[in-house]
């Protein structure tokens, strides 16, 4: 069931589905590959970084977030300072966001996943749930 696509800024709701199916515990990796290496982290990789326009679109308000990336240090207190004052500025809370995962996707791990994901933000934005599926 989609629903039609909206710009929004970062002071208006929205809607957009995405998709996840994985699970999200770590399995056992063989002694000669690294977590990196192994093809459920590629698989989750893979998707994160081809639905980024998804999970972006899910992302309806600043809050809660900007703050969980930055209270986790997946972004620096300058660079939320940065993506406040972009949101304040008007630009679309979609753009704002797909900049922040693009960024972060050089940190990529299963933390980052896990704070993406979590029972805050499911609750929070629950289009983001049908990417939580696909993984």
């Amino acid at each position: 069931m989609d629903e039609p696509h909206m710009s929004h800024t970062c002071l208006s709701p929205g809607s957009t589905a995405l998709p996840l199916q994985m699970s999200w515990k770590k399995r056992t990796i063989p002694e000669d590959q690294n977590e990196e290496e192994s093809d459920d982290y590629q698989l989750m990789f893979k998707h994160f970084k081809e639905n980024k326009v998804e999970i972006a679109s899910a992302i309806t308000k600043p809050f809660p977030f900007l703050m969980s990336l930055r209270d986790r240090d997946f972004i620096s207190e300058q660079k939320f300072q940065e993506y406040q004052e972009t949101c304040k500025n008007l630009v679309p809370l979609e753009r704002v966001v797909y900049d922040i995962l693009s960024n972060v996707q050089k940190k990529f791990s299963r933390d980052l996943l896990k704070v993406i994901f979590s029972k805050t933000h499911l609750k929070a934005y629950p289009e983001i749930r049908n990417q939580v599926h696909q993984l």
